[in-house]
């Protein structure tokens, strides 16, 4: 039973759920408003979600809410409490629970129901009785446990319970709430007895910024005090994930016990308190455990495809309900944090290249392992294991500053194309010095290994933000789309085009200036050829029709490119969209520029036509330089309405 005495508030929990006195840091989410809104309408509701995912906590907050409520009886039970029990003693707690939770109405029983039928009977009599005109709302968590001697007779009985409270009335006054970490048809194989058939499913998310930002302030006090973008800084690393962010607060508020909290004292506590979590290892033994669900995690961190996201299939719910995937904001599977991508990818490497540790820096929590390459950059985590290179985040012990470090993991004589093409963008990064390129810091090499030192952008991505918000509000498009013009006019004075320019390859700082990244495939003119002629070079939905049909490419590729990603900015959605690469090249040949006013109708003339002048498929016709995209939209952004600007 929930602990309603308590007078001890922790600050940050990160063993069990919330109880109900530490209501301050609960942090909602719509499922609340869900789960809510489906007890009022007396429905019977499942509620899923993965491990350490908040389901206890929103159990326990409703049975606060409800017992301050003249019409509901709440009953909380943690079945896990109950495992190991044979039927009779499992469903005599339950009983007793009933009637210790009913608040005095109900007595507690000398001889508790030995078997689910006449459990319904004592609860009908009950409502009948003692309970007339309120409602009892029975809430089972960790329902996967139930032991199998039980849950034939005991799921038939509830499913029996809901088909039947029409021609019973007492029994629509009885709400069941199922909330566990489950494959419903897998506990209950037969949909004749499963309650989860005719159940409200209710799907728990992470949380948003806007509400861990609530969570997070708890951690500033009269001794502690927070700079304005940690919050931000929490969030990059747990992506919303509360008990990684309740474990986060307890240790920063461990390791700064008074003075200023600041980002970086928040990248080192993620390493110190994060990393070494025990939940990671369980989690990765579970995911080896099914071969399906090893091989959707594999694919994942090894950035193979791109995997839709649907609880219709059985390897991809397990694997939320285990904690390591999610879906994005377009419906595709991803790591469920950086947290998680970090440490899995680890373990991933040192289970199936162990002996290439002496060879590979490895990036692990710093107690125990502390890579410095040249003597001056200490490695801390990958931020991105491709194919051929891995981009590191690391520290420069000479200014404290932390860098994005970029190696190379094959050799030349085992791909000469992928280490030209690594010496080229170093080669064109030393040539630009642009605020909205990604600077270049060192390039060097060391142990058979060739690196590039550069700035860390710590705002993530804009296709991240993208893929967060969907779309961005108009002015701060037209801004970011601004710069980028201005840095793709700085390199193509140096005879640089770029030629895949899109959101991934576009950093973001916090205050959402853009930082152009990844020149690993630019065409450099003082430097021979590196791709064959007609090889389509870029990224398909961001590709011009002269880059589709694998023609060269000028600047005017650059500015198609920026085009695409405007457009995309402004209606969170591509132009030119199909199934397949095929589909999507295809449309780009023959499909006009849609109507981006039938999306988003605020959407200034000016920039429709600047949109379709950028999209236009002939090259003579097409907007002939950056400079021309960056001046158009500063003249834009100059005649915004005040309340738009």
């Amino acid at each position: 039973m929930p602990d309603s005495e308590q007078t001890e508030t922790r600050q940050f929990y990160t063993q069990g759920p919330l109880p109900p006195t530490a209501a301050h840091l609960y942090v909602e989410r719509p499922a609340d408003a869900t789960l809510e809104r489906l007890i009022a309408r007396r429905d019977y509701v499942a509620l899923i979600g993965p491990r350490l995912s908040g389901k206890s906590s929103m159990l326990l907050r409703q049975w606060a809410r409800l017992s301050d409520s003249a019409l509901y009886v709440p009953v909380y039970l943690s079945l896990g409490q109950l495992a190991g029990l044979g039927e009779s003693t499992w469903i005599g707690q339950i009983h007793r629970q009933i009637a210790l939770q009913s608040g005095g109405l109900l007595p507690v029983p000398a001889d508790p129901a030995p078997h689910a039928l006449a459990l319904q009977e004592e609860i009908v009599d009950a409502l009948g009785g003692p309970l007339r005109g309120r409602v009892l709302v029975i809430m089972l968590d960790q329902v996967e446990t139930t032991p199998e001697s039980v849950a034939v007779s005991f799921f038939a009985t509830l499913r029996e319970m809901f088909v039947n409270r029409w021609m019973r009335p007492a029994l629509q006054n009885i709400v069941f709430v199922l909330s566990g970490r489950i494959v419903p048809d897998e506990l209950i194989k037969d949909p004749a007895i499963s309650p989860f058939r005719v159940a409200e499913v209710v799907y728990l998310e992470d949380a948003d910024l806007e509400h861990l930002t609530k969570l997070i302030a708890w951690l500033a006090s009269d001794r502690r005090q927070l700079a304005s973008d940690v919050p931000a800084r929490i969030y990059e690393w747990t992506e919303g994930d509360l008990y990684l962010t309740h474990k986060l607060c307890a240790g920063l508020a461990q390791d700064i016990p008074e003075g200023a909290v600041l980002l970086t004292d928040v990248d080192r506590a993620a390493r110190r308190h994060l990393y070494d979590d025990a939940i990671f290892r369980k989690m990765w033994q579970h995911i080896q455990d099914d071969p399906e669900v090893l091989a959707l995690v594999t694919t994942l961190l090894e950035h193979r495809e791109t995997v839709r996201f649907t609880l219709l299939q059985r390897h991809i719910m397990v694997a939320w309900l285990e904690g390591a995937v999610k879906p994005d904001a377009h419906g595709n599977c991803v790591l469920r944090s950086l947290i998680h991508e970090s440490v899995l990818y680890t373990l991933m490497h040192a289970q199936t290249h162990p002996a290439s540790a002496v060879h590979r820096p490895h990036v692990a929590n710093l107690h125990d392992d502390q890579t410095v390459l040249r003597g001056r950059y200490r490695l801390e985590k990958v931020l991105h294991p491709g194919l051929t290179s891995y981009v590191y985040r690391a520290t420069d012990l000479e200014t404290d500053q932390p860098v994005a470090v970029k190696q190379l993991m094959i050799t030349r004589e085992l791909n000469e194309l992928a280490w030209l093409r690594f010496q080229r963008e170093s080669d064109a990064l030393k040539q630009l010095d642009h605020p909205n390129i990604v600077k270049l810091i060192d390039a060097f090499r060391e142990e058979n290994f060739e690196y590039i030192v550069m700035e860390y952008v710590y705002g993530g991505s804009l296709f991240e933000r993208l893929n967060r918000e969907g779309r961005l509000p108009l002015r701060q498009a037209l801004q970011i789309a601004a710069q980028l013009a201005d840095a793709l006019e700085h390199a193509h004075q140096h005879g640089i085009i770029h030629r895949d320019v899109k959101p991934s390859n576009t950093m973001l700082t916090h205050d959402y200036s853009p930082r152009l990244a990844d020149f690993g495939v630019a065409r450099l003119n003082d430097q021979r050829r590196v791709t064959q002629p007609h090889t389509v070079i870029g990224t398909t939905p961001y590709l011009s029709p002269e880059g589709i049909l694998g023609e060269t490419l000028d600047a005017r590729g650059d500015v198609w490119a920026l085009g695409v990603m405007l457009f995309e900015m402004l209606a969170g959605t591509l132009p030119f969209v199909g199934r397949t690469d095929d589909m999507v090249a295809r449309a780009i040949l023959e499909q006009d520029v849609p109507d981006i006013r039938k999306i988003r109708p605020e959407v200034p003339a000016s920039v429709v036509t600047l949109i379709r002048r950028m999209l236009t498929k002939s090259l003579t016709r097409r907007i002939a330089s950056a400079a021309e995209v960056r001046d158009a939209l500063h003249e834009i952004l100059r005649t915004l309405p005040p309340q738009v600007r």
